[in-house]
Order: structure tokens, then C-alpha cells, then sequence
């Protein structure tokens, strides 16, 4: 039992740093990439918090199963290389293996927890929230005084100030550039409304000038209230996500889109558990070869593995492959290559003797 809580400890300090790394990693990766989006204006800067909160909770299920592998690999090869396995073993005490599986079910719980009730939850936060700022970005996204395209560069919008109290811009400047004619309105003021999941911008008290391309002859309108359909679809319902729909609907869903989906969750917490048991054999490590020595090949076998279950779902997913067999079959192929690391002294023993010849 004191075996055991030391090398939980050191088990614990280890994947604390090595998480902590991790998501040190992703969140810069992710804040940079929310900050060029809004520097670009397709998203409101005041929201890059919430969406890199939102994100994190739905991916972190994939940072911490690596953070606890490698967790493993780092604290028992320490213990390797200072001897103290050896110690242990010459006093007859072994290495925790019933321990240290069982703390991969306890930290499997965790994962499944994320896996299949918070990160589908934030999933359906981040794509509500998405598509609040869908709208908002065409134009919250716009610092005054610069020129923005829209529509996929048919348009050219511009506003001198912007009322961020009751989100009201004043002096525009908006040039729509279609098949046949080019169109340039100005406006004094103007604001933006979404019904039925359209966007639209209204222009009020302004002109309209109208051409076709090579004519110096405009045809000018004069309006109280102009309005501008910008085609951008804002309606994004969770459902259509695959990654947001609730785990309980998964469970007799008959699409094979959402029967990989509901396998993939659940491999989650099982791949602890799995990597867990590879750990112990993986780490074993001779005093010269260093406590880092076997990182290298455990990481190639977690990408190995990851990789595996992300193509045995894409084939699910596709159909190639019948939802039976689903992503099972690459967890089944580890707990072979587990069984047999277990057993692999017993195996070379077994192999000299059979092939021992006498002298």
C-alpha cells in the first residue's frame, strides 16, 4: 500500500507537469488562431476567451489520455533508473501493476465523463455562440475607419464610426460588385437585423448610385432605408454537428456517421485503460539506457494507435467497415501487443530452451 501511494505520487506529479505543458501548447496554438480570425474580422475579439474556454473543454479528452501515457512512461522509468524496481524486487515486492491499472480505471471515469457528457455539451455551447456571432462579425468585427470585404469579395463595406451602446454605425460607404451592374450606396447611419436566420444591413437616409461596368451614366436613387441581404446562413443547429449531439441520442442511432461517433467517444476512456497496461512493460529500462529512453517508442505507438482508431471510424463512417467490428478492432490488436509484451520474458525463456541445443 506505501508502494503503491509513492508511486501514485510521482504518477500525479509527473502528468500534472506534462498536462500542464500540453496545454500551455494548445491553448497558444488556439489563441493565435481565434486572434487572426479576428483580426480579420470574422470574429468579435471580445468572444476569443469564451470560444478558447469552450474549446479547450471539448478537446481537452484528447490531451490528457497522451499526458497520462506519457506520465507513466516518465515516473516508473525514473524508478528504473535509480534502481529502485531493483530494491523492490530483491525485497520481494514487484511493480504495482493491479494499482496502476486501477488507477487507469479511475482516470478513465474522468475521461469518460468528458468524453461522452461535457465535451458534446460544450460542443453545443460553441456552435450556439457561433452562430450569435456569425452576424455580429460582419460587422462587429470591423474597426472604424477601415474597409472590409463581405460576400465573398463581391462587396466592399466601410463605416467612419461605430455606436457600440445601441451597435448603430454612422457614415457608410457600401459597393456591391454584380453580374451586370455595379452598385455603391452611402448612408448616414445604419444597423444590422437577422430575421429567419438571414443577416441583412439597413441603411438609413442615404443615396444609391447605379452603373453598368464601363459607363460613366448612374442612375441615383434616393432612400430613407436601404436594405442589404448578406448571404450567410446563421441557423447552424447542433444537431447537423456531429461532435455536439447529445451521447443518449447516440445509442440507437442507426447512421453509421453516428454510430462511429458514439464508438469514438467510448474508446476514449478505454484507450486510458489500455495505455495503462502498456505502460508497465513499456517502461521497463536498464540503469545506461535512462529514464527517457523508451519515450520515443511510446509515443510512436500512441500516434500508431491513434491513428488507427481515427481511420477504423472514418471507415464506419463511410460504411466500409460493419459497425460490429467498428473501432474495436484496433483496441483488440493492442491488448494483443499488451499480453504479449507481459509475457515476452516467459516467451524468450521459453524459445532458449526449446532451441537449446546440448554441447
Amino acid at each position: 500500500m506505501i508502494i503503491s501511494r509513492y508511486i501514485f505520487r510521482e504518477i500525479l506529479y509527473t502528468l500534472l507537469a506534462i498536462t500542464a505543458l500540453l496545454l500551455l501548447i494548445y491553448i497558444s496554438h488556439r489563441f493565435m488562431a481565434y486572434l487572426v480570425q479576428a483580426s480579420a474580422g470574422d470574429l468579435p475579439a471580445t468572444s476569443i476567451f469564451q470560444l478558447l474556454a469552450l474549446k479547450l473543454l471539448s478537446d481537452i479528452m484528447l490531451i490528457l489520455p497522451l499526458g497520462f501515457f506519457l506520465a507513466l512512461l516518465l515516473a516508473l522509468g525514473r524508478l528504473y533508473k535509480d534502481n529502485e524496481i531493483t530494491a523492490m524486487a530483491a525485497c520481494g515486492i514487484g511493480v504495482p501493476v493491479t494499482s496502476i491499472i486501477s488507477l487507469g480505471v479511475m482516470f478513465a471515469v474522468v475521461i469518460g465523463i468528458l468524453s461522452l457528457l461535457l465535451a458534446p455539451w460544450a460542443e453545443r455551447k460553441m456552435v450556439q455562440l457561433q452562430t450569435q456571432l456569425k452576424a455580429a462579425a460582419e460587422v462587429g468585427g470591423i474597426a472604424a475607419g477601415r474597409f472590409k470585404g463581405f460576400s465573398h469579395g463581391k462587396g466592399v463595406f466601410y463605416v467612419q464610426t461605430i455606436d457600440t451602446d445601441n451597435e448603430t454605425m454612422h457614415t457608410l460607404f457600401v459597393q456591391v460588385n454584380l453580374p451586370h451592374k455595379r452598385v455603391i450606396m452611402v448612408a448616414k447611419r445604419g444597423y444590422q437585423i437577422a430575421p429567419a436566420g438571414e443577416m441583412f444591413l439597413v441603411l438609413v437616409d442615404g443615396h444609391r448610385y447605379e452603373s453598368q461596368p464601363g459607363s460613366l451614366s448612374y442612375v441615383i436613387t434616393e432612400f430613407a432605408e436601404h436594405q442589404i441581404r448578406i448571404p450567410k446562413r446563421l441557423d447552424i443547429s447542433p444537431q447537423n454537428q456531429r461532435e455536439a449531439i447529445p451521447t443518449g441520442l447516440l445509442w440507437f442511432a442507426q447512421e453509421a456517421r453516428l454510430q462511429a461517433e458514439l464508438q469514438w467517444r467510448l474508446s476514449l476512456p478505454l484507450s486510458v485503460i489500455l495505455l495503462a497496461a502498456l505502460a508497465v512493460p513499456l517502461s521497463y529500462t536498464t540503469p545506461r539506457q535512462g529514464q527517457y529512453a523508451k519515450i520515443l517508442i511510446g509515443i510512436l505507438i500512441y500516434l500508431i494507435y491513434n491513428n488507427l482508431l481515427n481511420v477504423a471510424r472514418k471507415w464506419v463512417e463511410r460504411g466500409d467497415l460493419p459497425p460490429w467490428i467498428g473501432v474495436w478492432w484496433v483496441h483488440v490488436g493492442l491488448l494483443f501487443i499488451i499480453v504479449v509484451w507481459f509475457y515476452l520474458p516467459l516467451l524468450k525463456n521459453g524459445f532458449q530452451r526449446l532451441f537449446k541445443f546440448p554441447q
